[in-house]
């Protein structure tokens, strides 16, 4: 596929790098909060929710039906789907801090993650 809709993505929201000094921490030169895969199928939105649950929209780009994988860099205690009201669904099995779902052809999945403490993101 020629990506059309992630070169798309990337003009319309460029990324913005910033400089910041040496500081200690606990990170490793190289991280990143979420894996998502394969390359069709994109990340929309990552937010927290009014029920203190993380909310994860995802959607499949190239109208090709796929089995999506998603491991995050954080404690996911429980998943389940949502509709885009973000009502509660049904429960996802959770496997090392990671899951696995279908997406039909150019559809649109809101997932409600529950985080540990440490990863909850902030309003």
């Amino acid at each position: 596929p020629a990506g059309v809709y992630r070169d798309g993505m990337e003009f319309n929201h460029p990324l913005l790098a910033r400089t910041a000094g040496t500081h200690s921490g606990e990170l490793p030169k190289r991280w990143g909060l979420l894996d998502i895969a394969p390359q069709n199928v994109v990340v929309s939105a990552l937010k927290p929710s009014a029920d203190g649950t993380a909310v994860l929209r995802v959607y499949e780009a190239t109208g090709q039906p796929t089995a999506a994988k998603l491991r995050l860099s954080a404690t996911v205690e429980a998943a389940e789907e949502a509709n885009l009201m973000e009502d509660s669904g049904h429960k996802l099995a959770v496997a090392d801090n990671g899951l696995q779902f279908d997406l039909r052809a150019f559809e649109i999945k809101t997932i409600k993650l529950r985080l540990g403490a440490h990863a909850a993101l902030s309003r």
